[in-house]
């Protein structure tokens, strides 16, 4: 064994490792990505990027060429992540093809085609599992490779394939988002590689609910999935609504009732003096108060007018007095029929001012910049669990 690679000597050659003992210790030491060996009749692309073993990343380029991707590179599966077509030579026998018909965008949404895709690797890359093969590891899944090899292509070859890629990898060894695209670069130094800041925002949903590819799931369960839908879907719909144009009604949610959840860490935002709810947890956008020293977010900072010279520094405070939610339907009347960017929100049935909105964003107490805003100010609102009882903060006061 060597230092950059593992294999293994049998009768019938050279047998690689699988790739998830090699990438089993990668998040302790990121000095040390192991990587695959290339094999004598294998002669490496430039314009092809080894993304991890038999896993390829590129642009559109090599297609356009019309080379033998299988005779040079093993690849026999070709995924396509971009609308534009590619020659016909490469949609039938011997290659697989499989369009991921996407935008470089940010509002793109890339969830109902992750499972696909990371099917459609593995069937590609490891050969079928039989019982004999699970004996012989102790009952342990030990998948061999086939020795055919995956193109995860898009336009440039630097958001799309690579965020697919990032999928593939991070669900097939359990890796954070960070550690994959590390393994990507640390095998290509020489080209860029950076999904779109909308798909790495997905990217570290997927991760954080175990591989969860339902959207309508996803919007119950994860708090960072709303954040995304509220920057990059809501808010654009609703700014072409205020705009004359159509769409942005679906964006303002129905307030859930506590009877119509089975959940049983379900809450409640009500009105301080009438009761009425106002948010629930299905619509909540928490966030993470800035802590580090270095972050500009932490302090609130005083300058003589028209002059950048600093007057004073404050840090932000250790309790958020602002609770941010998604768009609500009896919020609609008052943003969508108001020109300004910004305005106060008063509860529906009382009237009292329980909040605000901003759409080139708002600053919590804390020092954490939302963009866009729309916020409920606890002073004014106070949070019920379930059964409509008070939940109380540490100095036991109503949040």
């Amino acid at each position: 064994m060597t230092g950059s690679c593992l294999k293994k000597k049998n009768n019938s050659g050279v047998k690689f490792f699988s790739d998830l003992y090699l990438l089993k210790n990668l998040c302790l030491h990121k000095s040390w990505i192991p990587t695959f060996p290339i094999e004598d009749n294998m002669t490496e692309d430039p314009k092809l990027y080894r993304a991890l073993g038999p896993v390829f990343i590129s642009s559109i380029e090599p297609l356009l060429s019309g080379k033998d991707l299988i005779d040079t590179n093993h690849i026999k599966t070709i995924i396509s992540v971009t609308k534009s077509d590619i020659p016909q030579k490469y949609k039938t026998s011997p290659y697989v093809h499989l369009q991921v018909p996407i935008d470089d965008l940010d509002s793109e949404i890339i969830f109902p085609y992750i499972e696909q895709v990371n099917k459609l690797v593995k069937e590609t890359i490891y050969k079928p599992t039989s019982k004999e093969v699970v004996i012989k590891n102790d009952g342990k899944f030990k998948p061999e490779l086939s020795g055919n090899a995956v193109l995860i292509h898009c336009q440039s070859g630097i958001s799309r394939s690579v965020a697919f890629a990032c999928a593939y990898l991070m669900n097939r060894h359990n890796l954070p988002l960070e550690h994959a695209l590390h393994a990507i670069r640390r095998n290509n130094p020489e080209h860029t590689f950076l999904p779109n800041d909308g798909f790495l925002q997905q990217l570290n949903v997927y991760k954080e609910t175990d591989w969860c590819c339902d959207v309508a799931t996803l919007r119950k369960v994860s708090p960072r999935w709303r954040a995304y839908r509220m920057q990059y879907l809501i808010a654009p719909q609703i700014n072409r609504l205020n705009s004359g144009g159509n769409g942005g009604d679906n964006s303002f949610s129905v307030v859930e009732q506590a009877n119509e959840k089975d959940d049983e860490n379900w809450f409640g935002f009500k009105c301080a003096k009438c009761r009425a709810l106002l948010a629930s947890s299905s619509v909540y956008l928490p966030h993470l108060p800035p802590y580090e020293k270095d972050d500009k977010q932490m302090y609130f900072t005083k300058t003589v007018y028209k002059r950048k010279r600093v007057i004073d520094r404050q840090t932000g405070h250790n309790e958020c007095t602002h609770v941010f939610t998604e768009p609500l339907q009896w919020m609609k009347e008052k943003i969508t029929n108001n020109e300004e960017l910004e305005g106060r929100l008063d509860c529906y049935k009382c009237n009292t001012k329980v909040g605000g909105w901003n759409w080139k964003g708002d600053r919590c107490s804390c020092g954490k910049w939302i963009v866009p805003a729309i916020h409920l100010l606890k002073s004014k609102i106070v949070q019920v669990d379930k059964n409509n009882r008070l939940i109380l903060q540490s100095d036991n006061r109503a949040v």
